[in-house]
């Protein structure tokens, strides 16, 4: 498979599931970007944002830089307003074929995922493996926003076949 068949099925799923397209104006650096507002059961109001990176270059520098841009784009395009509260997600999913564990480790286990209002997941599909590597839900603290993370890992950016 290739990262844009990838990107093809998810953004099917993605459509599938109700999520809008933002304009290319304010999806800027990043294209396209996908997202919907809609209420969790568990951590109540949430806005998520998805967009699957093609660039070819890709260590932890480059993912670090590129994951905290998604994150600003996703705060920017959701601004606080008095009295409402939303549990912002992005989803940043990077295609490529095959991860050194190193790149694996920093984006599932040591990239800060909760910051600023946002919690921004980079996440790593093996275009060879045909598998998604998320992040792993904690036992205490955080536990229902990963949980979400999974849940919208496996039913939009995990592909059917697997």
């Amino acid at each position: 498979m290739d990262i844009d068949t990838y990107r093809d099925q998810v953004k099917t799923q993605i459509v599938d599931h109700e999520y809008e397209p933002l304009s290319p104006a304010d999806a800027k650096p990043f294209d396209p970007v996908w997202h919907k507002e809609d209420e969790d059961p568990t951590i109540g109001r949430t806005k998520v944002f998805i967009t699957i990176n093609g660039d070819l270059e890709l260590d932890t520098e480059i993912l670090e830089t590129t994951t905290e841009s998604f994150r600003t784009l996703v705060g920017s395009a959701s601004p606080p307003t008095d009295g409402s509260f939303q549990n912002l997600f992005g989803y940043i999913i990077y295609p490529r074929r095959g991860f050194d564990e190193e790149l694996i480790e920093f984006a599932t286990e040591e990239f800060t995922v909760a910051n600023r209002r946002t919690n921004v997941f980079p996440l790593l599909y093996d275009l060879d493996a045909e598998a998604l590597h998320t992040h792993t839900v904690p036992r205490l603290k955080g536990r229902g926003f990963y949980e979400k993370q999974k849940f919208d890992a496996e039913e939009l950016l995990t592909l059917a076949s697997e």
